[in-house]
């Protein structure tokens, strides 16, 4: 990585700046790692070039878009990779993914977190909302890595005595690091206690945190939830009775900060519920299909106007960090989606999701400058879109705050 010049121009042979935003010969100016201003005519940015105050970066045979956002990764499991059942009883995989987990030391999650970054950027995603429970991101020296969200998870599966180290660990916030500065992750409404979540809510509120919880992925919680039955009922002991949305509302855990993810179980009145609370959900296509699971009803979810984006999950319970297959994914699981809002649930959504200004996710002034040079074959936004969506096509250049990453190959992970 090399210190990035303070202004820089990107013209390419086509610009996507957001869904509806495409110029032919189009020029992006960055300034201070932000988008600044965006031209149709590139000849208009030139001036910056005669004055001498800016950098002027061609791309004549690539399409520049904004970078793709993951908002959903745990990335110290990709060490997991093929070590859990697929399509088996959700105990039957915590069981291997906790017997999995207990085999890494320190410097095998680091090496595993690593190598997880460096895929995401490989494959185009310029930022991760990453679920961290090992601190070995922080323990991570060097390496390629996409811009970060990381929320810090916390649970206690409703034992009192996790459940009370977890509340202490909270009055031990994490150093600033950026955009990793607060985020917290109350795991699940049934693996986080009563107490625990007040403990997490108090703290969400006074640090104006981003917050991710995992909701409804699976029956068995939502059946736990409501009746204190099923497969948790011998690990979790008795449930209040209340649903996963309430449990999160009453400790202000539901709001315009709050990540979902999967909620493909939802009862009646949810998706209008995460919708009048602003949250975002998270839907993750390949996790989906790794536990062969009945298909997520986009329809409903798209109907209450609820702001929906991707996520990879982890190479626990999917094949690849790659959001690019993500998308092709979701596309031909929801033949009916138009490319355009599969583009914005993997770019605009993705960074609404991870707490971005308005204008994150897009190439538009006042947007982070996280930037995609891609070698595509469209030559018009429509193609360009549908290519971006389900072609999988090969990122050759990418920038994070306008500085330039050195990304791997983005060849298949198998």
């Amino acid at each position: 990585m090399t210190d990035a010049p303070r202004s820089i121009v990107f013209q390419a042979r086509g610009v996507l700046a957001a869904r509806a935003q495409w110029s032919a010969g189009g020029a992006v100016h960055v300034r201070d790692g932000r988008v600044v201003e965006l031209a149709s005519d590139a000849q208009r940015l030139r001036r910056h070039l005669a004055a001498g105050d800016a950098t002027w970066i061609e791309l004549p045979e690539l399409v520049l878009t904004p970078g793709l956002v993951n908002a959903h990764a745990h990335l110290e499991l990709t060490a997991l990779g093929g070590r859990t059942p697929r399509a088996a009883p959700i105990s039957a995989w915590i069981g291997a993914l906790l017997r999995a987990r207990a085999e890494l030391d320190d410097a095998a999650w680091e090496a595993s977190w690593t190598r997880g970054a460096a895929r995401a950027l490989a494959t185009g995603t310029t930022w991760v909302g990453d679920i961290d429970s090992s601190g070995a991101w922080r323990r991570a020296a060097g390496g390629a890595a996409p811009r970060l969200r990381v929320y810090r998870e916390l649970l206690d599966a409703q034992q009192p005595a996790r459940g009370a180290a977890a509340s202490a660990s909270l009055a031990r916030p994490d150093p600033p690091a950026g955009d990793c500065a607060a985020a917290l992750s109350p795991h699940a409404p049934h693996t986080v206690s009563e107490a625990l979540l007040a403990a997490i809510g108090r703290a969400a509120q006074e640090r104006g945190a981003c917050v991710g919880v995992h909701w409804a992925e699976t029956a068995e919680e939502v059946e736990w939830l409501a009746r204190g039955t099923g497969a948790f009922a011998a690990l979790l002991g008795a449930s209040s009775g209340s649903s996963g949305l309430a449990r999160l509302a009453a400790h202000g855990l539901l709001g315009p900060r709050t990540a979902l993810y999967h909620g493909n179980h939802p009862e009646p009145g949810d998706p209008e519920r995460v919708a009048r609370a602003g949250a975002s959900l998270v839907h993750c296509p390949g996790t989906h299909a790794f536990f062969a699971r009945a298909p997520f009803d986009l329809a409903r979810w798209r109907a209450a106007g609820v702001a929906l984006a991707l996520g990879t999950d982890s190479l626990a319970s999917n094949d690849d960090l790659d959001l690019r297959l993500e998308l092709a994914r979701l596309r031909r699981s929801h033949p009916e989606l138009d490319p355009a809002e599969a583009w914005d649930m993997a770019t605009l959504h993705g960074a609404r999701a991870l707490g971005g200004g308005a204008a994150d996710g897009t190439l538009l002034p006042g947007a982070r400058a996280d930037l995609v040079a891609w070698r595509l074959a469209a030559r018009s936004p429509a193609a360009a879109l549908d290519e971006l969506t389900a072609g999988r096509p090969r990122p050759e250049r990418i920038w994070i705050g306008g500085v330039e990453r050195e990304a791997g190959p983005a060849d298949p992970m198998w």
